[in-house]
C-alpha cells in the first residue's frame, strides 16, 4: 500500500468521503503567483493519480462523483433543467462504460424503454429504482434516484397548466367549503 493510499485510509476512518472531497476548499489568502502555483501542482498531482488508477478505480470515482452531485441537487431547493434525471443516467451510462442496448440487458428492460426515460418521454416506477441501486454495486441508493425522478415530477406539477386545466374539465363534482364550515 503506497503512502497516499494509506493516508486515505487513515483520514476514511474519521470522515466520509463527501467530508473529504470538501476538505479541498482552501481558503484563497495566497498571492496570485501562489494561487497559480498551487493550481498547478494539483493539476499535476491529479493528472498522475489519474494515470495511476486502474479501471475499477476510475469507475468507482466517477461513481462517487455522480452520486454526489445528485446528493447536492436533491438537497438544492428549485428546478434546474439541465440537471434532469435522464442526464445523470447518460453520465453514469458513460461512467460505467454501458452502451445503452447493454445497460438494457443489464438491468432488465427494453432497450426502448431505455430510449424513452433517456429522452425525457418516460419516468422511471420503483422498480428501476432498484435495479439502478443494485447495479452501481449499491454505491448509488435507490432513494437518491427516486428523489432525483420526483425533483422533475413535482416541477411539471407546479408548471403544467395546460394539463390541470385539461383533468379540471374532467371533474364534475367540486367540493367547495364555505367560510371554512362546510355548510
Amino acid at each position: 500500500m503506497d503512502k497516499n493510499q494509506e493516508l486515505y485510509k487513515k483520514l476514511r476512518e474519521q470522515y466520509t468521503d463527501e467530508e473529504l472531497a470538501e476538505a479541498f476548499v482552501f481558503p484563497n489568502d495566497h498571492t496570485p503567483e501562489e494561487e497559480t502555483e498551487a493550481r498547478r501542482q494539483m493539476a499535476e498531482f491529479r493528472k498522475n493519480r489519474l494515470m495511476e488508477m486502474t479501471g475499477e478505480e476510475k469507475v468507482f470515482s466517477s461513481l462517487m462523483r455522480i452520486k454526489y452531485q445528485m446528493q447536492h441537487y436533491v438537497r438544492t431547493p428549485g428546478y434546474d433543467g439541465t440537471r434532469k434525471f435522464a442526464n445523470f443516467l447518460e453520465d453514469y451510462l458513460i461512467a460505467v462504460n454501458r452502451k445503452q442496448k447493454e445497460f438494457a440487458e443489464d438491468i432488465d428492460i427494453h432497450p426502448a424503454r431505455l430510449s424513452r426515460i433517456l429522452n425525457d418521454k418516460e419516468k422511471i416506477g420503483k422498480s428501476l429504482a432498484y435495479r439502478l441501486e443494485k447495479h452501481s454495486g449499491e454505491l448509488i441508493p435507490a432513494i437518491l434516484w427516486w428523489k432525483l425522478a420526483q425533483k422533475e415530477v413535482e416541477h411539471e406539477i407546479q408548471t403544467d397548466s395546460v394539463n390541470r386545466e385539461k383533468e379540471g374539465k374532467k371533474v364534475k363534482n367540486i367540493v367547495f367549503l364555505k367560510n371554512g364550515s362546510g355548510k
